[in-house]
Parts: C-alpha cells; structure tokens; sequence
C-alpha cells in the first residue's frame, strides 16, 4: 500500500474539505488530493529532493491558494500544508 498519507481538514467559505497528500514510492511521485480528486502532482524520488533543501507545490482549492512543503528525511518524507503563510495542523489520527 505504501506510506501513510498525511491529512488536513480545511474550511472554505464554511466548507470543510479534506486535502491528503501520500507518497507512491513505487512510482516515484508524491500526490495531492482534495476531496478524493487530483489536485497535484510531484517527483518524490530519492535523489530528486536534497535532504537540505525543501520543495513546495502549490495548488488552489475555490481559488484559494495552498502550498505543500515536501520535507524529506532518512526516512522517508514529511509534509506540511500553510495557507497564507500560515501552518496548518495535520488531522489526529
């Protein structure tokens, strides 16, 4: 199945949308969903990324834009979703 993916519930003029993004090793590729749906794509492959320096994808929801930090480390890869330069909290498992 592979890596487990990290989950934020946003709201959007008082609409809680579910952003998730997982890393498909097998591919080489990170995803971003809204809601289920695509709503980006990037290189997650062990040399694409320095473990010094981070990438970001940004990507909009209702017009809004949202920016994913990739962090890889040893082990694998952490994400961080800000809106407006702010962090936002993943979901509680």
């Amino acid at each position: 199945m592979g890596p487990k993916p990290t989950k934020w519930t946003v709201t959007i003029n008082g609409k809680a949308r579910k952003v998730e993004v997982r890393r498909k090793p097998w591919l080489a590729i990170g995803e971003i969903t809204v809601d289920g749906a695509r709503a980006g794509m990037f290189a997650a492959k062990a040399m694409s990324i320095t473990i010094f320096n981070y990438r970001q994808h940004t990507f909009e929801i209702d017009d809004e834009l949202f920016i994913v930090v990739i962090k890889p480390n040893f082990f694998g890869y952490k994400f961080d979703l800000m809106r407006n330069g702010e962090l936002i909290a993943p979901d509680a498992d």
